[in-house]
C-alpha cells in the first residue's frame, strides 16, 4: 500500500506519502510518463498502532512543478494519481461550502442550482420555524449543532476572506455578498426563529422519531419545537455577535437585529445561571446534543459579547443602548462572567470522552472559539493578560498535537481518539494548530507593532502593556520571536498532515470526502443519497470515519476489539457510526481548506 492525499499536494510545502514496507520509491510524471530523477526519502517512523503496521513515509517534498503524479515502488506497489498545484484545494473548499446547500430544509432545490440532487421543499408543516440546515443523515435541525458549524464559517471568513472570492452556484450567487455570507444566512435566519422573546433558545426541531430512507419531502412527521437550554442560547449568542460583525458591511440593519438578539440571549444567560442540560423526553429519539458542562459555551457568549456589543453603528451611536455608562457596565457584566466561566472551565471541563486531548473546536467543548474571539479582538477588550492566557491554553493542546506526529503516521491522533465523528477530531485538531500558528503570529505583530492603540471612539479598552515580557509585558526578545515562528513552522506542517490523512493518507488508503479521491465514500448515511435514485453521492460531505467504538451492527460485521482503530471503517450506509454524514464536520474542514487555499498559500 502506497496512501497519498489523493486530492493533492501544495508545491511548496512538505509532502508525504505512506508506505507499509520498506523498499525504494519513486516519483512517476503521469503527463511524461516517467520516473523523475528527484528521490524519495524513506523514514522508518515505527509500528503503529492505530494502523497495525509499520509506517514509512516517503517525502518528496523536492518535487515542485505543478502536474500530476503518482508515487511506485521496485516492486510493483503504486498510488492513485494527485496533483500537485498551488491552489489544489481550492475546488475541495468550494465543494464543502456548497454541500451546506444540499442541506437546506424548508426550500426547493432547483435543477439550475442542484443538478441531478433537485428535490421539492420539505418540512414546511410549521410556518414559524423555517429555513435552516438538516445537521446530519437525518432531517433534525439542531440549535448548537447549527450555530457552531455556521460559527466556523464566519470565522474562517473573518480569517481567511481572500478564500471565498468565488460563487459557488446557489440562488444567491452574483449578489454582491461572498457565498459563505449568504448561505450561512440561510441557517442565521432560522436560529433565529428559535429564540423566545426573553432571549432563551430553544434546543431544537425535529420529529420526534427518525424517519426512514425517504427523501426530505416525502417526510411528512411533525416538526417538534423542544424546550430552551443553556447550550443553545450560549451558542446562539456568540454566533450572533459574529454576525453582526461580519455582515455590518453588507446589511446592517439585519446586523443591528443579531447583536440586539445576541444581547438578549447574554441577559438570559446571566438570568439562568445553571446548566440546562438538554434529554429527550419518553418517546423521542432523535438527536439529544446533551452536554453536563455548559462553561465553555458561556465562556464562548460572553467574550463574544464583550468584543461585539459595542461596535453596530448607528446613528451617534455604536451600541444598542446609547449612554456610555450602561456601555461601560455592560462590557463589565461580560468580561466578569466570561472570567467566571474560564476559571471554572479551567479547573474542570468533562469533554474529552476518554480522549487525549481536548480540542475545543467542535460542538461538544467550544473553548477554542473563545480563544478565536479574545485573541484577534482587535481592541482588545478582554484585556492582554486573559488573551496570554487563551493563548497558553491553545499553545499547550498544539504541543501536545504536534508530539504525537513524531512516531507512525504523521497524525495527530492515539487510539482512544477514534471516537464517533473521527473525521472531525482530526480536522478540529488541524484547526487548533492552525489557529496557534495565527495566535503566535499576532503575539509577534503586537510585540513588534509598540504601544501602537487603535483608534477606539471612545469605548472602553483594556490597554496592552508593552514592556518586556521578562516583566510582564507583551514586547518580545528575539528569542522568543524566533521560538514562535519555529513553532509556527511545526504547527502549520502538523495542520496539513491531518488535511492528508482527511483526503487519504490514512490505514484505509481512501479520501473521507465524497467525490474527492479514488478511494472515496460511495455509500454514505445519508437519507438523501439512499432516496434520490442519483448513483453517486452529494459531493463534498465529509463522513464520520474510523471508530473504534463498534457502535453499529455494520460496523461489527466488518471489525472487532481487535481491530486497528484506524481500520474501524466500512463504506455502508447502515453503518452510521462511521460513514454518516453532519454539517459541523462539514464546517471544521472547511475552515482548514480555507486556510490552506486563502492565507497560506
Amino acid at each position: 500500500m502506497i496512501a497519498v492525499n489523493e486530492t493533492g499536494y501544495l508545491p511548496y510545502a512538505t509532502k508525504l506519502a505512506i508506505s507499509d514496507r520498506e523498499g525504494v520509491f519513486f516519483v512517476v510524471d503521469d503527463n511524461e510518463r516517467k520516473r523523475l530523477d528527484t528521490g524519495v526519502a524513506v523514514i522508518e517512523a515505527g509500528y503503529d498502532e492505530t494502523a497495525g503496521h509499520e509506517v514509512f513515509r516517503l517525502d518528496f517534498s523536492s518535487v515542485t512543478d505543478p502536474g500530476i503524479y503518482h508515487i511506485e515502488s521496485e516492486d510493483g506497489d503504486r498510488s492513485v494519481p494527485f496533483k500537485i498545484e498551488p491552489h489544489v484545494y481550492r475546488t475541495l473548499k468550494n465543494s464543502l461550502l456548497k454541500a451546506f446547500y444540499f442541506q437546506r430544509c424548508g426550500c426547493g432545490l432547483p435543477k439550475k442550482y442542484a443538478g441531478p440532487f433537485e428535490r421539492e421543499a420539505c418540512h414546511t408543516d410549521n410556518a414559524a420555524i423555517l429555513k435552516g440546515w438538516h445537521d446530519a443523515g437525518d432531517y433534525g435541525r439542531y440549535a448548537s449543532a447549527g450555530a457552531v458549524a455556521a460559527a466556523h464559517m464566519l470565522y474562517a471568513y473573518e480569517l481567511f476572506p481572500e478564500a471565498f472570492a468565488e460563487p459557488v452556484n446557489i440562488p444567491e450567487s452574483g449578489n454582491g455578498i461572498p457565498d459563505i455570507l449568504n448561505e450561512c444566512r440561510y441557517e442565521l435566519e432560522f436560529l433565529s426563529c428559535m429564540q423566545d422573546e426573553d432571549g432563551g433558545v430553544h434546543h431544537k426541531v425535529t420529529s420526534e422519531v427518525f424517519c426512514g430512507f425517504i427523501m426530505p419531502e416525502e417526510d411528512k412527521s411533525s416538526q417538534v419545537l423542544f424546550p430552551v437550554s443553556s447550550l443553545a442560547t450560549a451558542d446562539f449568542a456568540a454566533l450572533m455577535c459574529i454576525a453582526s460583525r461580519v455582515y455590518e458591511r453588507y446589511d446592517p440593519a439585519f446586523a443591528r437585529d443579531c447583536i440586539h438578539e445576541a444581547y438578549l440571549a447574554g441577559q438570559w444567560l446571566m438570568e439562568h445561571p445553571e446548566n440546562t442540560d438538554f434529554h429527550n423526553p419518553p418517546g423521542c429519539n432523535t438527536g439529544e446534543y446533551t452536554d453536563t458542562c455548559d462553561l465553555d459555551e458561556r465562556m464562548w457568549a460572553f467574550a463574544e459579547l464583550l468584543r461585539t456589543d459595542h461596535e453596530i453603528k448607528q446613528e451617534g451611536d455604536r451600541s444598542m443602548m446609547a449612554a456610555a455608562s450602561h456601555r461601560e457596565s455592560r462590557q463589565d457584566r461580560y468580561l466578569a462572567q466570561l472570567m467566571l466561566a474560564f476559571d471554572l472551565y479551567e479547573k474542570d471541563h468533562p469533554h474529552s470522552d476518554g480522549r487525549s486531548v481536548d480540542d475545543g473546536f467542535g460542538w461538544q467543548d467550544v473553548s477554542a472559539l473563545a480563544a478565536v474571539s479574545v485573541i484577534f479582538d482587535p481592541l482588545n477588550m478582554a484585556g492582554d493578560e486573559l488573551r496570554d492566557r487563551m493563548i497558553r491554553m491553545l499553545k499547550t493542546r498544539a504541543e501536545s498535537l504536534a508530539v504525537m506526529q513524531e512516531e507512525g503516521y504523521p497524525l495527530s491522533m492515539l487510539k482512544q481518539d477514534f471516537v464517533w465523528g473521527s473525521s472531525m477530531v482530526v480536522s478540529n485538531r488541524a484547526n487548533v494548530l492552525i489557529l496557534t500558528s495565527l495566535a503566535l503570529k499576532r503575539r509577534i505583530e503586537l510585540s513588534r507593532a509598540g504601544a501602537e492603540v487603535p483608534d477606539t471612539q471612545n469605548i472602553k479598552v483594556i490597554e496592552l502593556t508593552y514592556n518586556d515580557s521578562a516583566n510582564g509585558g507583551w514586547r518580545l526578545i528575539d528569542d522568543e520571536i524566533s521560538e514562535m515562528e519555529l513553532d509556527i513552522e511545526v504547527y502549520e506542517e502538523a495542520a496539513l498532515n491531518e488535511l492528508h490523512y482527511l483526503l487519504g493518507m490514512n490505514a484505509m488508503d481512501m479520501s473521507y470526502v465524497t467525490g474527492f479521491g479514488e478511494h472515496t465514500p460511495k455509500d454514505p448515511h445519508n437519507r438523501v443519497s439512499m432516496a434520490d435514485r442519483v448513483t453517486r453521492p452529494v459531493p463534498g460531505e465529509v463522513t464520520g470515519g474510523p471508530c473504534s467504538l463498534l457502535a453499529d451492527d455494520e460496523i461489527r460485521k466488518n471489525a472487532d476489539e481487535s481491530t486497528p482503530a484506524q481500520r474501524c471503517y466500512v463504506d455502508h450506509h447502515m453503518s452510521y457510526s462511521t460513514n454518516e454524514i453532519a454539517i459541523y464536520w462539514n464546517s471544521s474542514m472547511l475552515f482548514t481548506a480555507a486556510f490552506f487555499d486563502g492565507y497560506y498559500t
